[in-house]
């Protein structure tokens, strides 16, 4: 997940050191964000499990 925020960021700045449009820079950073949120969301509701998960500890 942190490699592609940080790649997402990488392409924003590149786009913006290249001086490109405005448009590029804000497709760039929009599609970073959905992503980011997106990959929150996926994480924040359980989706990657560590190890084997075999219930409760009791």
């Amino acid at each position: 997940m942190d490699t592609l925020i940080f790649g997402g960021l990488l392409a924003t700045l590149i786009a913006l050191c290249r001086d490109a449009s405005r448009t590029a820079v804000l497709g760039a950073w929009w599609v970073m964000l959905a992503a980011v949120v997106l990959l929150a969301v996926h994480h924040l509701a359980g989706g990657p499990v560590l190890g084997p998960f075999t219930g409760p500890v009791r």
